[in-house]
């Protein structure tokens, strides 16, 4: 195989293993959207329902770019993803009983996955010199890390309104706001930014 067929495959392969990634995040997605749990929370659902239409357009992009590098859209993903995505499914197939902080949970674990995996395509597409490639995955990865942000900010509040609404231990219902803040504050710049923990 001549050294640009290695190239484009390579390009082909990673491109979609990507695809696969979203399009299986984007199943659960879909299911959560319409879930009764979910629906009482107006801003865990807001985010879901524009996560769907983000997905809904990385697919599409991605689907599009494949296409143009000549690769399939039912091409078979590598062990690694494959065991990922299993990773992921299993988490997904054990939300019982539903709540919408475990949805959100496990949405901002999975979303996890597809940033790292954007921005190893993107570095791919770097170093393979394909820089529709590499743009293409930045771009996703910029539409991703606001919704993964805005999860995190979500969370602290739904479970606050869970814990109240499971009616079995004295909760204190204004600590949403406090641990929104608080664990905000972990992950800014002073704190990123500081010289690794020493292990003892």
């Amino acid at each position: 195989m001549k050294p640009i067929e290695k190239r484009q495959e390579a390009l082909q392969q990673y491109v979609s293993d990507m695809l696969a990634v979203d399009k299986h995040i984007h199943e659960a997605i879909r299911r959560q959207r319409d879930d009764d749990d979910l629906k009482q929370h107006t801003q865990a659902h807001q985010v879901i329902a524009r996560l769907e239409e983000v997905l809904d357009q990385q697919i599409n992009d991605l689907e599009r770019h494949l296409e143009r590098l000549g690769g399939s859209t039912g091409s078979p993903v590598k062990d690694a993803v494959s065991s990922a995505l299993g990773a992921v499914a299993g988490m997904y197939d054990k939300m019982r009983p539903n709540t919408a902080s475990r949805m959100l949970r496990d949405d901002y674990t999975a979303l996890g996955l597809a940033a790292i995996s954007y921005t190893m395509l993107h570095t791919t597409g770097l170093a393979l010199q394909d820089h529709p490639t590499a743009d293409l995955a930045l771009r996703h990865l910029r539409m991703l890390t606001p919704i993964i942000t805005e999860i995190s900010r979500t969370i602290p509040m739904v479970v606050a309104v869970e814990l109240v609404e499971a009616d079995e231990i004295d909760v204190d219902t204004t600590v949403g706001p406090q641990a929104v803040r608080q664990t905000q504050e972990a992950w800014s710049s002073e704190v990123i930014n500081q010289s690794p923990i020493a292990i003892a």
